[in-house]
Order: C-alpha cells, then structure tokens, then sequence
C-alpha cells in the first residue's frame, strides 16, 4: 500500500520541537555537540570586582552585589579610619557596578537567546503543522481508495 506518507520528515520536526522545548525548559539534556544544553551563565560571569585606594582595596560581590570579598592591603593602616573607610566603600560600589553590568549584559545575552529559540520553536512548529496536514490529506485518500474497492 503506497500512501505518500513519509514519517521521518515529521518525526525529524518533532524531534527538533521537543530538543528546542527541552533547551527552553532548562532542561539539562547534553549532547556531544553541545545541544540542549542550557544557557547558564557561569557563576563566575555574576560576579564583580572593583578597587579603591589605587588598588590597595580590593572588593568582590556575588550577584546582586552580596559582599563576598575585601581586601584592605596593611600599608593602608597608617591612612586612619575614616580614609579606609572611603576606599572600602569606592572598592564596594565599584564591584557592585561591575556585578550590574555583566548581569545586564548577560541578560542581553539570554534574551536574544529566547529570542531566536521562540523563532526557532515557531518554524519548527509551522513544519510540524504541515507535516501533520500532510499526513491527514495521505490517510484521507488511502481511505478513499479503500472504500472505492
């Protein structure tokens, strides 16, 4: 019984819809080539880092600017309390500023990625959606035929 139903190209489409959907969920799936593997940033992306005092004080925060690290170089101990207290804050709101653009750059980043895996999702959709109109016009005139019998 030749039908002029071909699955596979239906089945290629499916298969891409749900690597796509998997990839979108965050679904940690990976392959060899690195497909369908989620678009994490690295944590060390979400970290900033900034200096006061010409480099003698040195700040790092966590994403959204949670203080992780300062170091305060010991020459700097001679330069009194309230001095070091101003590098400490310029090191700090320097990290931080730095954190807020690598998040936002990263966002950028993601966006565009959802972006184009939302094209992506569409045009595999729109295939599929052929590909079923296709199958259903085949089974529809096999069952002709078969009624003409």
């Amino acid at each position: 019984m030749a039908s002029g139903i071909d699955p596979s190209g239906l089945s290629r489409s499916l298969e891409e819809a749900m690597r796509l959907l998997s990839q979108a969920t965050g679904s940690t799936s990976a392959q060899p080539d690195g497909v369908g593997e989620p678009a994490v940033p690295a944590v060390e992306q979400m970290v900033g880092r900034g200096t006061g005092a010409d480099g003698l004080v040195e700040a790092e925060v966590s994403a959204f600017g949670g203080l992780e690290t300062l170091v305060i170089d010991p020459s700097l101990s001679r330069a009194g309390t309230s001095a070091i207290a101003e590098y400490v804050l310029e090191a700090v709101k320097a990290a931080q500023a730095d954190e807020r653009a690598r998040r936002a750059e990263l966002t950028a980043a993601v966006g565009a990625d959802s972006a184009a895996l939302t094209r992506q999702l569409e045009r595999v959709s729109e295939d599929a959606f052929r590909g079923f109109e296709q199958m259903i016009g085949d089974l529809d005139a096999v069952t002709r035929r078969m009624d003409r019998r």
